[in-house]
């Protein structure tokens, strides 16, 4: 119990800063005893080990007490003991995935953003479910032959999303964020500096020419390196350039990797036969304008973008006009081929042909063209949606959003709409807030707060009940009506009122005794 004592004390001497470290994870304590309990468990010492550089290792196998030590509450004196005999057993853990080497630390820089910009618009076009390694494989590899990336860079790109909030993991679906979006709409050198900015968690390193890897492993042994997220993502970054730390990794300013990114520009040409290809890499703004009225079909350093009619609905959903998508087209290097102007014409009469609207509880598919629904009923695609016939449309008991993607991937230009008959936007529908984070220096700051409010060493009440929820002995010493004092060993059974009934270690009987008429207490 005097290790628990120890530590509690020790937690005390923190400020609020340093003792929201020691939090993530265990948000349920409720004061320091709760807090130094968790921290004296096995799980929670080798978490602290494995952060310790070589010398601090050193240190603690030897039991040397350090500053490092100190730092992370593993220099009291039983502490110190437990830590050392599990930092003998503790073996390096061995990185779960393969580091490959990228196309050069600018064009893989490139390659990115390009990959995480069709990544973050496609999740309004198109229904995406998460699995455990977060893309499925067939929707893996068909993004993959557009980014021309294998499915395991893909998914390395989508979990890069993810780990900087561009990305939520619905139950059902994958959402584009408020701060996906948000992205977008910066430059390419900043778009990549918040992202390296994000994913940079690696200890404290004098870094040389040597992989970073390498480097990691050498001076902190025992450390997880499957827990780094700057060791996972810095190829694709140019953090790191054949697994050797870039100048951007020691320095992050994006200074140097600017000048290693590809020159864009906004050159494209509009084909005849719907496709639109651009003359080199593209701009994020091009990108996302193009994103948004056509498909991408090959993008890399020069892209392949196609027209149809699902796009042009998407665009027009999206805000646009048909004036406002022929401005775009029309900065074409060459004049519109006549195809495109009726493929616009066309889109514009057809438009909202078919409306989804929200039942509550059903969806409604409607159409003034009777044909156009007994096609969508009878649409080999579409059974999953359930559909049932009635004289205002087609009923499915599936979400609005579902429905339309579904109607959407079987290729029918259909919209959402509201109770007023309003076009939803699909971008809209595909924006989710992901959580914000738990605030750690607010918990920490609370319990700071509430230790330094009460008493020390005569916190009767709460000693009592850290007790009884964790089956302790205290000692209690006690002030009786006739003047005299106490001691007593009692394992506290229950709290009732302003009396706690415990079992008397000494007389090995129940004995039930006044809060009031206690004067000191202290764990056994």
């Amino acid at each position: 119990m005097s290790d628990l004592l120890a530590l509690s004390a020790v937690l005390k001497g923190l400020d609020p800063k340093n003792l929201a470290k020691y939090l993530p994870g265990n948000e349920s304590v409720t004061d320091l005893l709760d807090l130094a309990k968790v921290l004296l468990t096995k799980r929670e010492l080798e978490k602290r080990i494995r952060t310790l550089d070589k010398a601090a290792l050193e240190d603690l196998t030897s039991g040397n007490v350090s500053a490092e030590l100190q730092s992370n509450l593993l220099a009291t004196e039983s502490v110190i003991e437990d830590a050392r005999s599990l930092a003998k057993e503790l073996q390096p853990i061995k990185l779960s995935y393969q580091l490959a080497p990228g196309h050069g630390a600018g064009l893989s820089a490139y390659q990115t953003l390009l990959a995480l910009t069709e990544l973050l618009f496609s999740f309004e076009k198109r229904l995406l479910v998460p699995v455990k390694a977060g893309l499925r494989a067939p929707d893996a590899r068909e993004i993959g032959e557009t980014l021309k990336l294998n499915a395991q860079e893909v998914q390395t790109i989508y979990q890069l999303g993810v780990s900087c909030g561009f990305i939520h993991q619905a139950k059902d679906r994958i959402h584009a964020t408020i701060q996906g979006f948000a992205w977008l709409e910066l430059d390419n050198p900043d778009r990549w500096l918040q992202l390296a900015k994000a994913v940079l968690d690696l200890p404290k390193l004098e870094l040389n020419d040597e992989p970073l890897l390498d480097q990691v492993l050498e001076q902190y042994p025992l450390i997880d390196p499957n827990q780094l997220k700057t060791l996972r993502f810095a190829e694709i970054l140019g953090l790191t350039q054949n697994l050797i730390p870039t100048a951007e990794l020691e320095n992050l300013t994006g200074e140097w990797i600017a000048k290693e990114l590809p020159e864009t520009s906004e050159r494209f040409v509009v084909q005849g036969d719907l496709s639109l290809m651009t003359l080199g890499p593209i701009t994020a703004r091009l990108h996302r304008l193009l994103d948004v009225i056509a498909q991408a079909e090959d993008l890399g350093l020069a892209s392949r973008f196609r027209l149809s009619s699902l796009t042009i609905s998407h665009a027009l959903e999206s805000g646009m006009s048909i004036a406002q998508i022929r401005s775009v087209l029309e900065r074409s290097i060459q004049p519109l081929p006549q195809p495109v102007e009726y493929l616009l014409s066309e889109s514009e009469a057809r438009f909202a042909a078919i409306k989804i609207s929200d039942l509550g509880s059903a969806s409604l598919i409607k159409a003034a063209d009777g044909i156009l629904l007994r096609q969508i009923l009878g649409e080999q695609l579409l059974r999953p949606l359930l559909l049932e016939p009635r004289p205002e449309g087609l009923i499915s008991r599936l979400d609005p959003e579902i429905v339309y993607l579904n109607l959407r991937a079987a290729g029918y230009a259909a919209i959402r709409v509201d109770d007023e008959d309003r076009v939803l936007s699909p971008r809209a529908a595909a924006v989710e807030i992901v959580e914000p984070e738990k605030d750690y220096l607010q918990l920490a700051t609370a319990i700071a707060n509430r230790e330094a409010s009460e008493p020390s060493g005569n916190d009767v009440l709460r000693q009592l009940q850290f007790a009884l929820r964790n089956k302790l002995k205290v000692g209690v010493r006690v002030s009786y009506p006739d003047g005299s004092e106490r001691e007593h060993l009692i394992e506290p059974l229950g709290l009732a009122g302003s009396r706690v009934r415990g079992r008397d270690t000494a007389k090995e009987a129940e004995i039930t005794l006044p809060l009031g008429r206690i004067t000191s207490i202290w764990l056994a």
